[in-house]
């Protein structure tokens, strides 16, 4: 419990200073956050003996630790406080405001819970989520730049190459659950509400990368999908961390 605590007052201190534009009190107070966080994930796999991609506390640990990898060493430094560094650790507390309202010890052990199709399912998708939610921030930050052009914004670019990249890792996921169910019940498949869920994941990536046109309104509805498809992925998450 104190490295979660700790782990919560660094990411705060580092918004803090990210908001100030204190760039390298920002950058060690990151990585002192991310070494706390590391060392929760540690723990919780020692202490239950499989990965932390299971249930909601472990899962979102382990997307922040991901997110804030992305924040500490992906980003441009900006002159704006509100720059994508800055929404990246607003995210991070986010989901760590998440994570209070869930049980905090580590999991029981389950033994298809170490089965490696069953960890690269679960494992994809939380890397899924943390370039969504990078991806998010960065279709944040077009969205509050005045005169935004997508062919000239580097922000939409990276927005759009991370949000790719987040499509790419979650249908990763999706073949190895697939593979997963093969091994586990053979040809025999029913529809249920787990795969309407990612069905709705990916007609929302889908979505936003297909809306037609190259105005500034298009690229405003491209933005807005974009945005929402991690709070999709995040909502999924609980559910299923709830069922």
């Amino acid at each position: 419990m104190t490295g979660y605590i700790a782990a919560y007052l660094l990411y705060a201190l580092t918004l803090f200073t990210c908001i100030l534009r204190w760039n390298g009190l920002s950058r060690f107070l990151s990585v002192m956050a991310l070494a706390f966080n590391g060392s929760l994930l540690a723990g919780i796999s020692i202490v239950s003996g499989q990965p932390p991609v299971f249930e909601i506390f472990g899962g979102l640990l382990f997307v922040t630790f991901l997110l804030g990898i992305l924040g500490s060493f992906c980003c441009q430094i900006e002159k704006r406080r509100l720059n994508v560094r800055t929404w990246v650790w607003i995210e991070v507390l986010l989901l760590f405001g998440i994570t209070l309202f869930f049980p905090k010890e580590p999991p029981p052990y389950r033994y298809h819970h170490t089965y490696l199709w069953v960890v690269l399912f679960h494992g994809f998708r939380c890397l899924a989520l943390s370039f969504a939610l990078f991806s998010a921030a960065h279709f944040i930050r077009f969205r509050l730049e005045p005169g935004r052009n997508r062919i000239s914004n580097l922000m939409f670019k990276q927005g759009r190459n991370f949000l790719l990249l987040s499509a790419f890792v979650f249908l990763c996921a999706e073949y190895s659950g697939i593979i997963w169910c093969q091994n586990g019940w053979g040809d025999f498949w029913h529809w249920s509400a787990s795969f309407f869920q990612s069905t709705l994941i990916i007609l929302c990536l889908m979505f936003a990368f297909h809306i037609p046109g190259k105005n500034p309104r298009s690229d405003d509805i491209r933005s807005v999908i974009a945005v929402m498809t991690p709070i999709l992925m995040l909502t999924v998450k609980i559910i299923k961390g709830l069922s």
